[in-house]
């Protein structure tokens, strides 16, 4: 009987507290944001979209994260909570892989989502590909991101030197077929490959083929090494020929 008296008046006395007290004590004052260095701090913030009077205990955590995690540069977020009245934000951000160029020039992470579009200065640090769309292209849609990779790892093969430290590739095409042609820049000849693996292997056929031919790579209008058991090289066209 004591106990149900202890439970009652604390009922009515609990009626008694102005129901905004406790609201205010939980309501959200402090937003600590972590692991953002090119996403402002401001735009995560910003894109919780929480009303002034949101409370700690009330807030979906899991449905917070996933807003934030619509930017194309948030990787992963978390929203934990710190009482009375903090909440943390935790991200990880995407870099950019490649630059994609198809209706537009964009910035690609390595899990094939577009970041956004890419100016002249990004353009220069990054494996240029090529590739044919049947839409316009746009912030954060997907490409597939073994394309982008594998293309960017056959870019980063030519720009360590394997034929030379004259010779790197200017531009990679991914061709509709999966296979890659890659562009050396003017006065070289492009390069048809099936697959982005055993690269080192094909050159080295076609060092053989250059030197049983008595030529150069420059000589050269193609080489295709898309076939197991052959290279197929395209000399120039002699003047007047």
């Amino acid at each position: 009987m004591l106990s149900a008296l202890l439970v009652g008046l604390g009922w009515l006395a609990w009626q008694q507290i102005p129901r905004s007290i406790p609201m205010r004590y939980f309501q959200i004052s402090d937003l600590l944001v972590e692991g953002n260095h090119r996403v402002p701090t401001e735009a995560i913030v910003e894109s919780l979209g929480l009303a002034p009077d949101a409370s700690i205990l009330e807030v979906d955590l899991r449905a917070l994260a996933a807003t934030v995690a619509r930017n194309p540069w948030i990787k992963t977020a978390r929203v934990s909570r710190r009482l009375p009245a903090t909440l943390q934000v935790h991200v990880s951000e995407r870099a950019p892989h490649a630059v994609v160029v198809a209706d537009r020039a964009y910035l690609v992470s390595e899990d094939g989502l577009i970041l956004q579009e890419a100016s002249p200065a990004e353009m220069s640090d990054l494996p240029l590909l090529r590739l044919h769309a049947d839409h316009p292209l746009g912030t954060g849609e997907r490409i597939d991101h073994t394309r982008v990779e594998q293309g960017a790892r056959l870019w980063q093969r030519f720009h360590q030197g394997m034929l030379g430290p004259d010779v790197q590739a200017r531009e990679i095409q991914l061709k509709g077929d999966g296979s890659y042609t890659v562009l050396l820049g003017q006065g070289l000849p492009s390069l048809h490959f099936g697959e982005a693996e055993g690269v080192q292997q094909q050159l080295d056929r076609l060092a053989r083929v250059l030197e049983i031919r008595g030529t150069t790579l420059r000589d050269l209008e193609y080489a295709d090494f898309r076939f197991a058991d052959k290279v197929i090289v395209k000399p120039l066209a002699k003047e007047g020929a």
